[in-house]
């Protein structure tokens, strides 16, 4: 890839996310003001669950078809395999581990909570898995601006639905908004669909030969994504458990609010995604300039929200949400830290230390379950987000330490922009003559 091509890719990415950061925001707002705490505090474990359960049923699988599409592997072959073992399984596992939980877990809080809507995530999570494999084929096989389309439909489909349903039925506020979620789980994976039968054949095929190699990838990935999908949503299910679906509401607002910032580093890296697989020529330049820019944008977005974050909640929100604003506070040290994994992973996928990376994510789940289970009993919500702002911060630093001795580049090369960078963005970003 070129630099101009970066460059020009970059700004596509980043007025993509802001148009998601807009989008998302609103559908927030709405659900917030019109669902209050409780029945958002539901939305929100009910919209967690397929990120664990298919993390849990075949992360590693999305990570590996992800690894082999940036290698130029058929799609068909690939597709093929994701519905086999992505789909499918992620289905069995979901209708099983419902059986289970109406059989055995009734006297369960989150049981009592989830109710009939558990029956939903039937529907959910191969609709999730499939949806995430799609945006992953199309962003490892280059195609950033389909990648982008993608996810600015995936955050406007909801709201839309969202309005259409409510106006209908005012009353049933919170079925509008689970009707709305799957639809756009739906349309997304149905147009991802399209998109990359456009692109290429993906006519269903079978290669025992690799579909071995594409599982043993995936076998050595998946506990990295499952850990790193317990570290960011474990947090929802300790709630759950040990508190009520109005603090549930309260934590939802504090980590959806943070969560926006993740424009940033999905912004860096979505153009960068296939060079990072590849590990091609110049990448020890471009991985740290990339995680300098990066940490230096998130760094202001994070002391900006820490400033305005409490008015921001009440005005939005309402004055009901603000007790989400102290768990804010104690979840920005994590976002932040958290800018430099999402290169950082990438970039160690493509040097093949998939075991690693599962050791160091295994590492801060089992931490960040410790401290979260230790501090929500004493401070609630607030305990829930130190927790996580550990965890993370740990799970950075193990990253940074080992791309330091793989690459041979220092630390301080790598955190926050430097002069020479912003004499290259200058020439970059200059016409051509």
């Amino acid at each position: 890839m070129k630099s101009n091509d970066y460059v020009r890719q970059l700004i596509l990415s980043i007025g993509t996310k802001l148009a998601m950061l807009a989008l998302r925001l609103l559908r927030n707002v709405l659900l917030a003001r019109i669902l209050g705490p409780a029945d958002r505090g539901l939305f929100a474990l009910l919209g967690a669950l397929p990120e664990l359960i298919g993390a849990i049923t075949s992360g590693g699988l999305n990570t590996a078809v992800g690894y082999q599409a940036a290698r130029q592997h058929p799609m068909g072959l690939l597709l093929t395999l994701m519905l086999i073992y992505g789909c499918l399984a992620s289905a069995l596992a979901t209708l099983f581990g419902v059986e289970m939980m109406q059989l055995f877990g009734q006297d369960l809080a989150i049981m009592h909570q989830l109710g009939p809507f558990a029956w939903l995530l039937l529907l959910a999570v191969p609709l999730f898995v499939l949806k995430s494999a799609l945006l992953t084929l199309h962003n490892a096989d280059g195609r950033v601006g389909t990648f982008n389309g993608l996810r600015l439909l995936e955050s406007l489909v909801p709201l839309l639905l969202f309005l259409a349903l409510f106006w209908m039925w005012p009353h049933a506020a919170l079925s509008a908004a689970l009707i709305s979620w799957l639809g756009g789980l739906a349309l997304v994976a149905a147009v991802g669909l399209c998109l990359l039968a456009r692109y290429h054949n993906i006519r269903l095929r079978w290669d025992s030969g690799s579909q071995g190699e594409l599982l043993r990838f995936g076998s050595r990935s998946h506990p990295d994504v499952l850990f790193q999908q317990l570290l960011m949503r474990a947090d929802y299910l300790l709630i759950g458990l040990l508190l009520d679906s109005e603090k549930l509401g309260y934590y939802a607002m504090a980590t959806a609010a943070a969560e926006l910032l993740s424009i940033v580093p999905e912004a860096v890296t979505t153009p960068l995604m296939k060079r990072l697989l590849q590990q091609g020529e110049g990448i020890d330049q471009l991985t740290p300039l990339a995680l300098r820019l990066t940490g230096t944008a998130m760094l202001a977005a994070c002391l900006s929200l820490a400033l305005v974050g409490e008015w921001l909640i009440v005005t939005l929100f309402g004055s009901a949400f603000q007790p989400a604003y102290p768990a804010l506070l104690a979840l920005l040290p994590g976002m932040f830290s958290l800018c430099y994994t999402s290169i950082l992973h990438l970039d160690l996928l493509g040097k093949e230390r998939p075991g690693t990376l599962s050791v160091f994510a295994g590492g801060a789940a089992a931490l960040d379950l410790l401290l979260a289970v230790l501090l929500i009993p004493r401070w609630g919500i607030v305990g829930a987000a130190i927790a996580s702002s550990v965890a993370y911060t740990a799970l950075a630093l193990a990253m940074l330490l080992l791309y330091g001795r793989v690459s041979g580049i220092a630390i301080g090369q790598t955190l926050l922009i430097l002069p020479s960078d912003l004499r290259l963005l200058r020439a970059q970003l200059r016409p051509a003559t």
